[in-house]
């Protein structure tokens, strides 16, 4: 799936958020003209479906008719929403949406007109014959939150939640796990999957993951359980409203400046993968060199985060610790 970033405009402001840069840098709308273009490109490459994206996407004045003409042309349609819309708005999205991803922060992060406005919105989603998935970031000051996501799902039959940790923005400055706390964020990942589990939820990893940072049982736990559980991540293809691309958004320097130049999304993926390849396992540490599944299995964490440990760091890798070579071992 391609992610379209119709608009980087946004109607919140969290702190882990790894897109709030690029409002400065794309300032505008992606245009009429762009999307038809976009739209064309995607009919041709045969693109299965198609992420809405922002900012958030329900500010854009013409993302309902995109739906549309998306879902018109054999594009499956997705949207990310943060549900902050009006009635009508929702459900006319809803009518043309395979999959609707609602960001569920804590309920502490809503004024309360934004919080009623996203359970009348999640009401109009679940009346609709849409699939309804939560999306969960976790971060350091809220890791262990997530009673009343379960809850809410219970309540508007969400039967999914993708979940992550939170990556650096290219930019810096929002609130993102570091390589200092991933393994105890990630040990609470593995609390909330069981949870989801027991109340019928399935959950799916949204990016790779350092595995050793979690003990043997909790990762073979993990990769049976969650969907696309990994330690290798794959191109996102991020497209902005000029129609450039990137790798993904923490990466957005690794970028092309016009993805319908390319034949097809098989072609784009390729040359993003290629071009990551020296990237993928530059700056490793003493653990991950040590480790059998170092490049086959796992590429030592996210690509982002590494590079900021490694301008943040003239050794450009942290001594490992005592836990961490523990898990090494165990894993061999």
């Amino acid at each position: 799936m391609i992610n379209i970033f119709v608009t980087h405009r946004c109607n919140m402001a969290c702190d882990y958020c790894f897109a709030r840069g690029l409002r400065s840098e794309f300032p505008e709308d992606m245009s009429e003209a762009n999307f038809e273009r976009l739209l064309a490109w995607m009919r041709r490459a045969e693109a299965p479906a198609a992420g809405f994206l922002g900012g958030e996407p329900g500010l854009h004045p013409r993302l309902a008719d995109m739906l549309e003409a998306t879902a018109d042309a054999g594009v499956s349609p997705v949207l990310f929403t943060n549900g902050l819309m009006d009635a009508a708005l929702a459900k006319r999205l809803a009518e043309r949406a395979a999959n609707i991803v609602v960001n569920a922060n804590h309920p502490d992060a809503y004024t309360a007109d934004q919080y009623r406005r996203l359970h009348e919105t999640l009401a109009v989603f679940a009346a609709s014959d849409a699939r309804l998935t939560f999306s969960k970031n976790f971060t350091s000051a809220r890791r262990e939150e997530y009673a009343y996501l379960i809850e809410d799902a219970k309540r508007y039959g969400v039967r999914a939640v993708r979940y992550d940790i939170s990556r650096p923005s290219a930019e810096g400055g929002n609130a993102y796990v570091d390589a200092d706390h991933a393994d105890a964020i990630l040990a609470g990942l593995v609390a909330f999957v069981r949870e989801c589990e027991d109340a019928g939820v399935r959950t799916g990893l949204d990016c790779a993951v350092r595995l050793c940072g979690l003990p043997a049982a909790d990762r073979a736990y993990l990769a049976r359980t969650s969907m696309k559980f990994t330690g290798i991540c794959h191109p996102s293809i991020d497209i902005q409203p000029d129609l450039s691309a990137s790798y993904c958004l923490p990466l957005k320097d690794v970028r092309v400046p016009d993805a319908t130049a390319f034949a097809n999304v098989p072609r784009l993926m390729q040359h993003f993968s290629e071009a990551v390849r020296r990237m993928r396992y530059a700056n490793a540490s003493e653990d991950c060199a040590a480790c059998p599944d170092f490049k086959r299995f796992c590429q030592g964490g996210c690509m982002a985060l590494k590079r900021r440990t490694a301008a943040n760091d003239n050794t450009n890798a942290a001594p490992p610790t005592a836990a961490r070579q523990r898990m090494v071992h165990a894993l061999a």
